[in-house]
């Protein structure tokens, strides 16, 4: 490591929770302080359910301090659910982090997570400082050193996960120019083998050592084509209390490490050749990582296996048509070691056609297959007397899965008075297991799920009614099963619009070979705001259900909940002398908005803000009084101040709505992005852990069994899936300032989805039912984009 650590160098600064920009601070208030507290109670009784507790309360907070540009954080959250887990793990589950600025110069401290690449440094959390330094030149370099994990003793609890203090450095350069760039990347960790007490040999924790050395480039080839490329070379040495050896690997990297008896080389291989003119995306792939290949700087990394991936995209009949293609092939087991290979495929198509302002269709389709061949053991074959078997001990094993989806959206009616919608939405899941070229009966399962919905909204009552009808019919085996029902909704603003209420009835009927099952849902709500800061909700839900194996079930949950929300600016004093120009200016002030200047050149910026704001597309409803506000507003410019900041005024209350559905609408992206985060690393141990035992007994067994067998594919499958989406998630550390100046796809999803989550809202849907909805979207963007990678 002393070779090395000369490379290893950042530079510590300062920060907390968003950005510090000196360059700004002199155009920024001083001091704002904004936040909002709540409290709210859960209430329930069930006549079977006995195990959740019958009241539940949750106080919750947040407090922004804005110092200048200076923004800081803080929240807080209290329940009797309690939670503690009992048991020790080597992170943090709590994170705090500061990121200051200075022109090119980025900080971070704290409890932060940076990524350099898939196969270096990608997304750990680590206790520390990192830096970026990207100034307005070709080179371009980022830093960082700190805890990876903290020494954890075993306790004897079996979920516990002991671990050595572990520290870690890593450095990246870049160099960019017009036609190419290029990249050099070095990560080392070490654990301290003295940090902890002796651990059981049953938990396979040993002390550790990595360095990774990668390189990366891209070039364009001519106008259209481009060629990206990585190397990554790693050396990790399982048990730094082996000894040491002279090194006989040939690698680029063995000259940088202290060779051991535990240590091991190994190396992984990405390229893409993609090609683009105009809306044309082609684009071919290859990636190779070898066996055992493994880094330090990620929590999970897949290794084994070689993959061959082709993509393309394109859109027709001026942007009304959309299509993109993925089709890949991969293989494991590279060096022929294994007792069983697997080689996949996998292929999927996506459209959506606008046909009209009125009538959108959009349509998926993707297949996926699994090959496994099971090699027999030799001597298990001299040995066996049984000729019978044969066809079992050379078994040919495919996973066979396929899902659809298409859906159908028409406006039936858009006018000043009503406004109505009717969509359609069709999805298949199917999955099928083949032996020898055969689906026997009871290997196949098919899901169907069909829903169609009619709403209707009466804007001048300030009324919305909603109907739907779903129907599933399911195979699973040998068994069948069909759910259907109807759900009614009403919804009516009273009191000037402060006071909500929604009911709704829903009703299902299941059957199956097995049970009949008859389901009604009773829910209301009532919410009320009080001078724009006070909100009290009140949510209902009574549902029967009669029939089934565990027999009738009454439950009943009753939610109430208030919310403040405050902000506090400190006043400005002008004690200067007034030209001309202040003589003739006026300040407008409204909710969170300040203008301050002539009003022509206050109204250029009232116009700007629905765009601004990110809600253009959702007041299209209400664009003939707000082309005639801004009509006036033009008009009165040099007139009477006093009329211009009258219709200013009504302007701004016109668009009263939006600002809070616009902070709603961020509070709710960013809350579902921690929630999917936090869903995600919950299950990132649950499947690991099931993998791996598999996986053991599988390696241990002197005889495979074919539902392990067939058990272990579909973990892997959903292992190696979870693995990089969790990467991706924990990779991009979005922040709330994130969602309210997105970017990319974010940026994407936040307007294809706001007139949806608007109407949710409008509706009378609950936080949780609006961060659901939007959780799935953002699940969705973020595997979207690990398959088109």
């Amino acid at each position: 490591m002393k070779k090395i650590l000369p490379f290893l160098l950042l530079f510590p600064l300062l920060t907390l929770g968003q950005t510090l920009d000196y360059e700004t601070i002199t155009t920024s208030k001083p001091i704002k302080v904004s936040g909002q507290v709540s409290a709210s109670g859960v209430y329930y009784n069930s006549n079977q359910n006995n195990n959740r507790a019958p009241f539940t309360y949750f106080l919750q907070g947040a407090l922004n301090v804005n110092i200048y540009s200076f923004f800081i954080p803080i929240s807080y959250s209290i329940s009797n659910q309690g939670q503690d887990l009992g048991y020790q793990l080597p992170f943090d589950f709590n994170r705090i982090s500061l990121h200051p600025k200075y022109k090119w110069i980025a900080g971070h401290v704290g409890n932060i997570s940076m990524t350099f690449s898939p196969y270096t440094l990608n997304g750990h959390q680590f206790t520390g400082a990192g830096v970026d330094l990207t100034p307005s030149g070709p080179f371009k370099i980022s830093a960082m050193s700190g805890r990876l994990l903290r020494a954890t003793n075993d306790d004897g609890d079996p979920r516990t996960i002991p671990a050595y203090n572990r520290m870690g450095y890593g450095i990246k350069t870049n160099l960019e120019k017009a036609r190419f760039k290029i990249g050099l990347i070095g990560f080392y960790a070490k654990d301290d083998p003295n940090s902890i007490d002796a651990i059981p040999e049953v938990k396979s924790v040993l002390p550790e050592e990595n360095l990774v050395l990668s390189i990366e480039g891209e070039i364009k080839l001519g106008n259209n084509f481009s060629l990206q490329a990585e190397y990554a070379s790693t050396v990790i040495t399982r048990d730094l209390r082996a000894e040491k050896t002279n090194n006989t690997a040939f690698s680029p990297i063995a000259p940088f490490f202290n060779n051991r008896a535990s240590t091991e080389y190994y190396s992984a291989v990405k390229s893409r050749l993609g090609y683009a003119v105009g809306r044309v995306n082609l684009g071919v792939g290859y990636e190779r990582i070898d066996p055992g290949y493994e880094t330090l700087g990620a929590y999970f990394f897949n290794n084994d296996f070689e993959n061959i991936t082709l993509d393309a995209s394109n859109s027709f009949f001026g942007d009304k048509l959309t299509l993109a293609i993925n089709i890949g092939y991969q293989r494991d087991d590279l060096d022929n070691l294994k007792a069983n290979n697997t080689n996949r495929t996998v292929g999927s198509i996506n459209a959506n056609l606008n046909l009209s302002e009125r009538l959108t269709i959009g349509g998926s389709y993707s297949n996926f297959s699994t090959f496994t061949n099971v090699k027999p053991n030799q001597f298990d074959d001299i040995n066996d007397g049984n000729l019978l078997d044969e066809e079992l001990e050379n078994l040919d094993f495919r996973q066979l899965s396929q899902s659809a989806n298409a859906n159908i959206n028409y406006i039936v009616s858009n006018k000043k008075t009503s406004r109505q919608n009717l969509s359609l939405n069709y999805a298949l899941n199917d999955v099928a297991n083949e032996q020898g070229g055969i689906v026997r009966i009871g290997d196949a399962s098919t899901f169907h799920n069909l829903n169609a919905t009619h709403s209707i909204n009466f804007t001048e009552q300030n009324l919305s009614v909603n109907t739907s009808v779903n129907g599933t019919y399911n195979t699973i085996g040998r068994e069948e099963a069909t759910t259907w029902g109807p759900t009614l909704s009403v919804a009516k603003y009273f009191l000037d619009k402060t006071l909500n209420s929604r009911v709704s009835v829903g009703y299902n009927n299941s059957n199956s070979i097995s049970a009949k099952t008859n389901v009604v849902n009773l829910r209301g709500a009532l919410s009320y705001t009080l001078k724009e800061r006070h909100n009290l909700n009140l949510n209902i839900i009574q549902l029967f259900r009669n029939g089934g194996n565990n027999g009738n079930l009454s439950e009943f949950t009753a939610t109430i909940s208030y919310n403040y929300a405050f902000g506090l600016e400190k006043p400005k004093f002008k004690i200067n002398k007034r030209d001309k120009k202040e003589n003739d200016s006026i300040r407008i002030r409204y909710r969170k908005y300040d203008f301050f200047g002539l009003p022509i050149e206050i109204t250029p910026q009232l116009l700007e803000l629905p765009e601004k704001e990110g809600f253009t597309d959702i007041i299209k409803g209400e664009t003939h009084q707000l082309n005639k506000l801004a009509t006036q507003l033009k008009e009165t410019e040099r007139k009477d101040k006093k009329v211009y900041k009258e219709i200013a005024l009504a302007y701004l209350k016109a668009l009263d709505k939006y600002f809070e559905f616009a902070a709603f609408y961020n509070e709710m992206l960013f809350s579902s992005y921690q929630k999917l985060v936090l869903e995600a690393k919950e299950m990132d141990s649950q499947i690991k852990y099931e993998y791996v035992n598999l996986t053991a007994k599988i390696n241990s067994a002197d005889e495979k069994n074919l539902q392990d067998l067939k058990q272990q594919a579909i973990l892997e499958k959903r292992n190696e899936a979870h693995t990089k989406l969790l990467e991706s998630l924990t990779a991009r550390d979005l922040q709330l300032e994130d969602m309210e100046n997105p970017e990319g796809a974010v940026k994407t999803l936040k307007k294809r989805y706001a007139s949806k989550v608007f109407n949710m809202h409008k509706s009378g849907k609950s936080d949780a039912v609006i961060i659901k909805y939007i959780e799935i979207r953002l699940a969705d963007m973020f595997h979207k984009q690990l398959v088109n990678k």
